[in-house]
């Protein structure tokens, strides 16, 4: 009865062999986990920026077409242009855009040598800068207009920020 009880002791533990594999396993898993997670993060990240510009653009086009022109616009980050505090106020305006910076909102800008209109920018802060991640801004293009961040309606303005057109 004795030796019986001795194997059954040893037996409970778990090997350095058992250990090291469990150990590989749960290593693969998070090495494909990871980056995945990372792809889903920076896609809902792209259409939540999306959903916000398409928000915002027809706000603004709201408010032209009542007043018959676009409220003025300093592109000051984060600060509600005056007349749109009613449009703008439960929005995600103020807060910091899904890709850092902040929303700002320009009349009669010039972006890469040309003059627009209406614009809106994100722009970065000091608490808040841009993330430049060319892929995904890429696939922002794509979801908003031609896919190419050097023309269209979204483009890279000055400063390399994000530039999105409601008129020329």
């Amino acid at each position: 009865m004795r030796l019986l009880a001795v194997n059954s002791t040893r037996r409970r533990g778990f090997t350095l062999l058992a250990l090291a594999v469990a150990f590989a396993a749960v290593s693969v898993v998070l090495a494909l986990a990871v980056p995945a997670a990372g792809l889903l993060l920076d896609r809902a990240r792209t259409r939540a920026l999306e959903k916000d510009l398409k928000s915002f653009a027809a706000a603004f086009q709201n408010y032209a077409l009542r007043q018959g022109d676009w409220p003025v616009g300093d592109g000051t980050p984060a600060a509600i242009p005056p007349g749109m505090e009613d449009e703008l106020r439960e929005s995600d305006w103020p807060r910091r855009s899904p890709i850092g910076g902040h929303y700002a909102w320009e009349t009669d800008s010039r972006h890469q040598g040309t003059r627009y209109r209406a614009v809106i920018v994100i722009a970065s802060t000091p608490d808040s800068p841009v993330l430049d991640h060319r892929d995904q801004l890429a696939a922002i293009d794509r979801g908003l207009d031609d896919g190419d961040l050097a023309t269209g309606n979204f483009f890279l303005g000055y400063g390399n920020q994000p530039t999105f057109v409601l008129e020329r």
